[in-house]
């Protein structure tokens, strides 16, 4: 997203465009590895020294609360995050904890549809489709452990 199109942005959700808050959004935005709030730290700590872990919580929680980023999942007790809005599914390792994007072969507003029809008295904003299993390399390595048994 261009820099007028954030202001703009975080203006709506009622909030000033910080140097720090334009750090972390870009970092999130620009990664693919769903980082949880620890990991996007220690990435934008060598840009901003000052920054704290406090300010990168309450900046994570910020954006969710204002739909500019999803929370996709939480393994072994910590959120993690995605930078990308559009409907779209995602795998989850469940043993390295590696989440991937995967491209929705199903139709999300179809889904999204029917979800509401399922709730008629509610209110669905989303459906989130996570797939768990192994990923390639974790197979492989419990493929090579059991033939070593």
């Amino acid at each position: 997203m261009r820099k007028a199109a954030l202001h703009a942005a975080f203006h709506r959700a009622g909030m000033r465009l910080t140097r720090q808050r334009l750090a972390i959004y870009r970092e999130l935005e620009g990664r693919c590895d769903h980082p949880d709030v620890e990991h996007l730290f220690k990435a934008v700590k060598p840009r901003i020294p000052q920054i704290s872990l406090f300010t990168v919580y309450r900046t994570v929680n910020a954006l969710e609360s204002a739909g500019m980023i999803w929370r996709v999942a939480t393994w072994k007790g910590h959120a993690r995050y995605d930078g990308i809005v559009d409907s779209h599914h995602h795998f989850l390792c469940e043993t390295c904890g590696r989440i991937d994007d995967v491209e929705a072969k199903a139709d999300c507003a179809e889904m999204l549809a029917h979800a509401r029809g399922c709730v008629p008295d509610g209110q669905v904003r989303r459906v989130d489709v996570m797939i768990s299993g192994d990923c390639a390399a974790c197979a492989a390595a419990r493929e090579s452990i059991s033939q070593q048994a």
